[in-house]
């Protein structure tokens, strides 16, 4: 049995994309996912499975796919995984604020290739690192007007990618954590 954190991209944002928490917890406890717990609104869950990753992978993205007529992107992270996520954060001296510290969590390590328009660029005070499947960002006047954050949803990766402000990752990492 192992503990996984689902993370999906572009559920409950804008009215096409309706998610309810609840669909998502009855939808993972059918695929044989147990003590499936939600977090906030945005496609966060945590649970414990016999399945590995990939077919995991599969059958979540099957059921969302019938669901929401439409493919869904999914990442999964262990707790191991997601607490090396949090004990390796570039950015723990400078982020003085977590809600401004955001971590892209990839499925697949990106090339230099795919991250030459973040390289190119020098982004102060705004700051990003890339640490395997992950991309940590810190934007220390928010993301809503941010270049940084502009240019990475622009990338051309292989695979999915989402992202969570650092509140969400301690939370979901507690989450796991009490499995």
């Amino acid at each position: 049995m192992t503990r996984y954190a689902l993370l999906l991209r572009g559920v409950n944002v804008g009215t096409k994309n309706s998610l309810p928490m609840a669909e998502l917890r009855e939808m993972l406890s059918k695929l044989g996912c147990v003590d499936v717990k939600t977090y906030v609104q945005s496609g966060n869950a945590v649970f414990t499975t016999k399945l590995g990753a990939a077919a995991l992978t599969k059958a979540i993205e099957d059921a969302l796919a019938r669901f929401m007529g439409r493919p869904i992107a999914t990442t999964l992270r262990t707790l191991k995984q997601l607490q090396a996520v949090v004990d390796g954060n570039p950015f723990a001296d400078v982020a003085t604020n977590p809600s401004y510290l955001c971590v892209t969590f990839l499925s697949h390590a990106p090339t230099k290739a795919e991250l030459s328009s973040l390289h190119d660029q020098d982004w102060t005070p705004e700051l990003f690192e890339v640490a395997g499947k992950e991309i940590y960002t810190w934007y220390p006047n928010g993301q809503g007007r941010s270049p940084l954050a502009v240019a990475l949803g622009k990338l051309s990766l292989r695979g999915t990618a989402t992202t969570r402000n650092w509140n969400t990752v301690l939370k979901v990492l507690a989450l796991l954590g009490e499995g």
